[in-house]
């Protein structure tokens, strides 16, 4: 019975331990409903990259309970699903597309800071800008960075350059557009999926499941080794002494 108990253990709690996002089924996107929303390198608010621009649109990939798996220009990332409108339809500008230069050489570095790994060195070439973040204050004025990308001898470049070296960014214009917004039931089928829903929710079901399991390979078993345990009480055979001979008498009468 105690292998049997692990095998179901081994079966079940792999289907726990493992969280897979559902997949949306159709396009939808999120408008960034406000200036401090964040594109996070995972599902968890303790991996901010940058905020995106306010207005504008991430194309939704995945829904979990909190947060949506996006694309955002070429990256991909999370977001909060409290912090996006969803929205029906394919807008014609998405993305923010501006750009700014730099007017001393400098570094692209992994975080918002000197003292992270630097990617590589850059010089005065434009850099596409996808959000800002606050990091390290190297000089007294400021302490924002920009995420940036930069194409340095053919290899594409992620990272971030200090505010203060870079020239004056565009100013960014608000994008008007706006489609249907949509619950967010629309965007996968009805079929409930057990890798999305929330840890405690995943608990109560294996409880739910193995408990019963328990009982029943118990009730299974057991009565087996009770019958194989219970033998028919040997039949004591009792001696008659009759005279000059003995009779022998089994108790049956």
């Amino acid at each position: 019975m105690k292998k049997l108990l692990i095998l179901l253990l081994f079966i079940l709690l792999p289907t726990y331990n493992h969280t897979v996002y559902a997949e949306v089924d159709g396009e939808f996107y999120g408008k960034i409903a406000s200036e401090n929303v964040y594109l996070y390198s995972s599902p968890s608010s303790t991996s901010p990259l940058f905020q995106l621009p306010y207005s504008y649109f991430v194309k939704i990939n995945d829904v979990s309970e909190s947060y949506y798996a996006v694309t955002y220009k070429d990256l991909t990332g999370y977001v909060l699903k409290s912090e996006v409108r969803l929205m029906e339809g394919t807008p014609n500008t998405p993305y923010l597309n501006t750009s700014f230069s730099i007017f001393t050489p400098y570094y692209l570095y992994e975080l918002p800071s000197t003292n992270s790994s630097a990617y590589c060195e850059v010089d005065e070439q434009q850099f596409s800008y996808y959000g800002s973040i606050s990091g390290e204050r190297v000089s007294d004025k400021s302490d924002i960075w920009y995420y940036a990308s930069a194409n340095v001898n053919g290899i594409i470049y992620h990272g971030y350059i200090y505010s203060e070296i870079a020239n004056s960014l565009p100013e960014i214009v608000i994008n008007t557009e706006e489609f249907e917004e949509v619950d967010e039931s629309v965007l996968t089928d009805a079929t409930p999926q057990f890798n999305s829903l929330s840890t405690g929710t995943k608990v109560l079901l294996i409880i739910a499941i193995t408990v019963p399991s328990v009982f029943i390979l118990f009730f299974l078993i057991k009565p087996n080794k009770l019958t194989k345990s219970k033998s028919k009480p040997e039949k004591k055979i009792r001696k008659v002494h009759h005279g000059d001979y003995f009779e022998f008498d089994d108790g049956d009468l």
